[in-house]
């Protein structure tokens, strides 16, 4: 069954027995608790509410051969003392879930909960086999709760963000807005250049390129001339900024840079049709992490600063 399909099964579970107004089919207990029962067989009916020390807040049920674990962290703001607001780290925890989802790593169904200003609460699920043993769900548990947390943090401290160039008039701005709300869902923190604040005494190429600098990779849609003619060398050539090409079948804005995809190994095109778009941006992002991290090898083999 998919995951999504599941996680929408369990919803309409706990929506009917709210109607039918059923208040006992929740249970407090403790995960030492929990772990004595055979997972493949507790009540599906059931929600149990896991409290114990120094062990993230969830609620674990089942639904046929899944237990859905959903995990909640509580922001207590005026107790607050990280260095980001709290409202920021908040939603940069529902960006991390969807990053790590982008990862395969089992989580869906991410809320953000914001609405008193006091108490402000992120929920995820977390899916795992009914035949998982107790010392790996608990394992898994506190490992999802680490990784939202430190890969959150993690996208503050290093600017983790995609500029998104092209077109940005008419349909090519609508364009760029369709994947801007494509890379958006997938948890990434997006700038389209037009849209950002200017800054007197600063060019528009000054613009790209500290947008660019700050960014992990580059979108370029490249299907029409337009402005990204003159950005492209700079940020792909001189600011050898990791770049991905989006391009329609059969179309493209000039041939000057079609050598550049084979000298240069820091670009790649996609071609794209109105039906796949979507698809290739994440085709382009998988490529995009490959290369870094390939590029990231090479530099600790061969620089003796980055050798420990």
């Amino acid at each position: 069954m998919r995951l999504d399909l599941v996680v929408s099964s369990l919803h309409k579970k706990n929506k009917d027995m709210e109607n039918e107004e059923v208040f006992d089919d929740f249970e407090e207990i403790a995960f030492s608790e929990f772990s004595g029962l055979d997972f493949t067989t507790i009540d599906e009916k059931v929600t149990y509410s896991i409290f114990e020390d120094n062990f993230p807040k969830c609620s674990i049920t089942r639904l046929e051969d899944k237990l859905l674990i959903r995990i909640e962290e509580h922001i207590y703001t005026k107790y607050w003392f990280h260095k980001y607001h709290a409202s920021v780290f908040a939603e940069a925890m529902i960006k991390a879930i969807k990053r790590l989802r982008l990862e395969d790593i089992p989580f869906s169904d991410e809320e953000l909960d914001e609405e008193d200003e006091v108490h402000i609460f992120v929920r995820w699920t977390l899916t795992e086999p009914t035949d998982i043993d107790s010392k790996t769900l608990a394992e898994n548990i506190n490992l999802s709760f680490d990784n939202v947390f430190e890969r959150a943090n993690s996208m503050l401290e290093n600017s983790d963000s995609v500029l998104i160039l092209g077109k940005d008039t008419g349909e090519g701005l609508e364009l760029l807005k369709r994947i801007q709300t494509h890379l958006d869902n997938l948890g990434f923190y997006t700038y389209i250049i037009k849209e950002q604040p200017d800054i007197i005494g600063e060019s528009v190429m000054q613009k790209v390129l500290r947008y660019g600098l700050s960014s992990r990779f580059v979108i370029i849609e490249n299907s029409e001339p337009a402005g990204q003619l003159y950005e492209f060398p700079h940020v792909a050539k001189f600011a050898e900024l990791t770049s991905i090409v989006l391009q329609r079948e059969g179309e493209g804005a000039t041939w000057m840079f079609e050598d550049l995809y084979h000298k240069i190994n820091n670009i790649k095109k996609f071609d794209y049709t109105n039906e796949n778009l979507e698809n290739q941006i994440e085709l382009g992002i998988t490529w995009a992490r490959e290369y870094l991290k390939s590029f990231g090898d090479y530099q600790k083999q061969k620089l003796p600063w980055f050798k420990k």
